[in-house]
């Protein structure tokens, strides 16, 4: 698998340009974006593949979100693991050693 790690992930706002890291993919680890519908993606909102929230809990004293999910994500056939904020939200992943 070749690596992929977005480029020009960057937005202007009252003059001010501001700049992410975007969506990153390897064999080992992603990093993406997922949306209400299931589907991941990266920075600019191009579909990479699918997720699939496996728990949630409460985060009563986060300032980013008053829930965190667990995800099963699957990129390019590879099975990831990982945890995030949910819709819109960054999600890292590692890869699965279950790969089913």
């Amino acid at each position: 698998m070749s690596v992929f790690v977005e480029q020009d992930c960057r937005i202007e706002h009252e003059g001010k340009t501001f700049e992410s890291g975007g969506a990153v993919i390897t064999d080992q680890f992603i990093v993406v974006y997922p949306r209400s519908d299931g589907k991941v993606c990266d920075w600019h909102g191009n579909v990479l593949g699918e997720a699939f929230v496996l728990s949630s809990w409460r985060t009563p004293r986060s300032y980013m979100a008053a829930r965190m999910y667990s995800f099963a994500v699957y990129v390019n056939g590879v099975r990831y693991i990982g945890r995030g904020a949910g819709n819109g939200m960054i999600l890292r992943a590692k890869r699965s050693k279950r790969q089913s």
